[in-house]
């Protein structure tokens, strides 16, 4: 993508757009050695289900029709409509405990010839009744969306090489009716022909630690920074050079190759490579593409645009150009007899709920990116705080004024924007001390960062009022727990809960410097910091480990993310304690214990070497004890996940009796870590602020290039950045240059990487969260270099 085109994303309000051709699942069939149809002459048919129709139908393939939208909800959909469309249309095919496992592809041609749908897909879903159960307990294996060009034909590709299919029972074809744009009258009509199963030569590789061809970071490296690429395996060969623009060989090397807790393999160690340029790998008959060693500008300057491209392209409320008419007038929140549309901010994920606390983080990472941007790119820096002000508006305007805020919508559908009608949606409304002090927090720090100094006074007076909300109605339910699950802060703990209250009130002190705010800093810190481990525990090699918290101060059990990841709050208490005025021993302690927890973060980079990818977390073999605890860290398990912890602790490594660490998290139904690798990498970027040390830098930066090409899969995470990115889950909008999935899985109950084709949520639903967080991280990077520059 050129200049010309990332300019767009700052001078224009429209999205940028992308070749479809360039998706890798619409790509010709290569090397495909055998091949069958799925159905054969004299077979059962494709039968209809669910909503809509199938005109037609043959041994060669079906058509699926309906309209955009019922005037009733599906039969089994909830009576309220939460998380719903308008129902499904569906076609499919049964199989005889067909064994497909000589096949490790599937390809279907798709002719799509709809009016008025917004991003028209087709959702493909597998039945498997063999040894390994299809779909999963979860429902998350066996689905696969596909995001269609409209009024054309593409032949698709899916690889299935990880599919359990040894006992198919079923193929289906759906889509999920969802209105249509600007509620116009319109038609979802989709022919799906010559579905053939292959087996091809060319087989990716979705599992396991050893790369497929080299693992590198598409966004290069920093000067001074480790500079390694990663083969599979043990090769050999004599020596790698590194190329420069010109041509000329800028280093030459020779490949080592090293056994770690994943894997053997060769490594090409280019580190002494220090001058900065664009350069290529070369090796054996192999090389890379260009890739660039320099500052974070030269590396990872064009995702900012195209991160900011994705935040506008999710705006709710807002006729976004291509995507969708305005939206969700009919969202509606209500409390003591008044009521609020809760559109506005950005649709939270693949579908178009909304979390009033994202938009919040989202607003707050554009606002603090622009201001870190102001002097060196005005431009850019004023298109940033303009989708702040977008965010911050839908904060302000879901505020009740009395602790009550429109806190959250379950909302799949495109509604009619009318109130009164059978689509309205109801936002959830509550006064919970937790989401006060981190919004109070949230609109402090804008009012930090932003240059108007009327409205830094005015956002100082809506973050005082509901910090003192918080203040309140925590004195009547200290660390209570959300009213329902699906509010994004339920598993908070106690850690966390004061680490944002540290934030809020340190930032409500810069502003005010009200001595009050400082006491209840001071204390918040106390209560924090009764959480981490100071002591140390000690591991099987004599080592002790210090500095990882706990979830409160019994010690019983460690703060872990899965999904909803806020571990950066820490090392933002920590920044903001240290800045405070203190006394000297205030000041010796604090920064001693922000020391073990920067050494704790560095301890947990060894775990996946020789990638990037940061550790989950240390881990207690009877944390599964803690009913209460565990319920709030998973959701939507059963008794299962009670007895798969311990099989999940043994995929990771035993450090001493009852410890582990594991490399992902132990999770369950939710999986994806770009959001809590990221969550680490800016509380780790922080701290190398605080500390003062390049190490912790690098780690952050490390997570950066995992998401860019520095994974086992070489493959770009980032939509539109780098190389080899596949479809994501973005079933309600399409795909996004700049959008980021929840991230890499494992399977089942494993502890090593898993990546498929396959694109269902939650690991490969786009999310605004990892757009916040890559914004965040790449932030404090950029303060903490710009700083070594000075």
């Amino acid at each position: 993508m050129d200049d010309q085109q990332l300019e767009q994303a700052v001078t224009t309000y429209r999205p940028l757009t992308i070749d479809p051709m360039q998706i890798a699942d619409i790509q010709p069939s290569v090397g495909a050695i055998t091949a069958r149809r799925v159905l054969e002459a004299g077979q059962h048919a494709w039968t209809h289900e669910k909503r809509g129709a199938m005109p037609e139908a043959n041994q060669t393939g079906f058509t699926l029709t309906a309209p955009t939208r019922y005037a009733t909800w599906a039969p089994g959909d909830p009576a309220d409509g939460d998380y719903v469309g308008y129902g499904e249309t569906q076609a499919t095919l049964k199989l005889d405990r067909e064994d497909w496992q000589a096949y490790n592809q599937i390809a279907f041609t798709i002719t799509t010839a709809c009016t008025n749908i917004i991003n028209p897909n087709l959702i493909v879903h597998f039945k498997n009744d063999g040894a390994t159960k299809i779909p999963d307990r979860y429902d998350r294996e066996g689905h696969h969306v596909i995001n269609l060009s409209d009024q054309a034909t593409h032949t698709y590709l899916l690889d299935i090489a990880d599919l359990p299919r040894d006992a198919m029972t079923a193929i289906s074809f759906s889509y999920d009716i969802n209105g249509s744009y600007a509620d116009l009258p319109g038609e979802y009509k989709v022919t799906v022909e010559r579905i053939e199963l292959q087996q091809t030569a060319n087989q990716a590789v979705t599992h396991g630690w050893q790369p497929q061809t080299v693992s590198y970071s598409h966004d290069g490296y920093a000067a001074d920074a480790s500079k390694i690429a990663v083969l599979p395996g043990q090769q050999s060969f004599a020596q790698f050079e590194v190329i420069d623009a010109e041509g000329t060989v800028a280093f030459a090397g020779k490949p080592q190759v090293t056994t770690t807790t994943t894997g053997t393999y060769t490594l090409l160690d280019f580190s002494a490579l220090k001058a900065a340029g664009e350069y290529r790998l070369q090796w054996a008959d192999q090389q890379t593409p260009v890739f660039p060693i320099g500052s974070l500008q030269q590396r990872y300057g064009s995702t900012i645009p195209k991160v900011l491209n994705f935040i506008f392209a999710e705006r709710c409320g807002y006729p976004v150009p291509g995507i969708h008419s305005h939206c969700h007038d009919d969202v509606i929140a209500t409390h003591n007899g008044e009521e609020i549309s809760f559109n506005g901010g950005w649709h939270d994920a693949g579908d178009l709920s909304q979390q009033t606390v994202h938009t919040a983080e989202a607003a707050e990472a554009l606002f603090a990116m622009a201001k870190t941007l102001r002097k060196t790119n005005a431009a850019l820096a004023t298109r940033l705080q303009a989708e702040g002000e977008w965010g911050l508006d839908f904060v302000l305007k879901t505020d009740f004024g009395d602790g009550y805020h429109a806190t959250s919508a379950g909302v799949s559908r495109w509604t009619d924007n009318r109130r009164g009608t059978m689509d309205d949606a109801k936002a959830r409304v509550h006064n919970s001390a937790y989401d006060n002090y981190l919004l109070s927090g949230i609109v402090a720090r804008i009012a930090r960062l932003t240059p108007d100094a009327a409205e830094q006074q005015r956002l100082t007076a809506v973050a005082s009022r509901n910090f003192g909300f918080a203040e309140a109605e925590f004195a009547k339910h200290p660390y209570a727990t959300e009213p329902i699950f699906w509010e994004h802060t339920l598993n908070t703990s106690p850690a966390t809960y004061n680490a944002t209250v540290v934030k809020a009130v340190a930032a409500l002190y810069q502003l005010t410097k009200q001595q009050s705010y400082l006491n209840r800093a001071r204390a918040a810190m106390t209560s924090m910091l009764a959480c981490q481990e100071s002591v140390g525990l000690t591991l099987t090699d004599g080592r002790k480990l210090a500095g990882m918290f706990y979830r409160d101060e019994k010690h019983r059990v460690f703060q872990h993310f899965n999904h909803q990841a806020r571990e950066s709050l820490f090392g933002e208490a920590f920044q903001a304690a240290l800045a405070l005025p203190i006394t000297p021993a205030a000041q010796a302690e604090w920064q001693k214990r922000a020391r073990a927890y920067g050494d704790y973060l560095l301890y947990l980079q060894q775990f996946t070497a020789p990638y990037p990818m940061i550790a989950s977390g240390v881990y207690f073999d009877d944390e599964v004890a803690d009913k209460a605890s565990f319920d709030k860290q998973h959701l939507l398990i059963g008794d299962e996940a009670y007895r798969d912890y311990q099989t999940q602790l043994a995929g990771g490594v035993q450090i001493a009796p009852h410890l582990f660490v594991k490399r992902f998290p132990v999770w369950y139904s939710f999986r994806g870590n770009n959001g809590v690798i990221l969550a680490t990498a800016e509380s780790a970027a922080l701290m190398g602020q605080v500390l003062a040390d390049p190490k912790l830098a690098a780690l952050a930066d490390g997570q950066l290039r995992w998401i860019v090409g520095n994974n086992p899969f070489d493959q770009s995470l980032l939509y539109g950045e780098g190389h080899h990115y596949q479809s994501q889950y973005s079933n309600s909008s399409g795909e996004i240059i700049g959008e980021m999935p929840v991230g890499v899985e494992t399977k089942e109950n494993e502890d090593v990487p898993y990546w498929p084709q396959f694109n269902n949520a939650t690991y490969k639903e786009v999310w605004i969260v990892t757009a916040t967080k890559w914004l965040a991280v790449l932030r404090a990077l950029i303060e903490m270099e710009d700083c070594h520059e000075q």
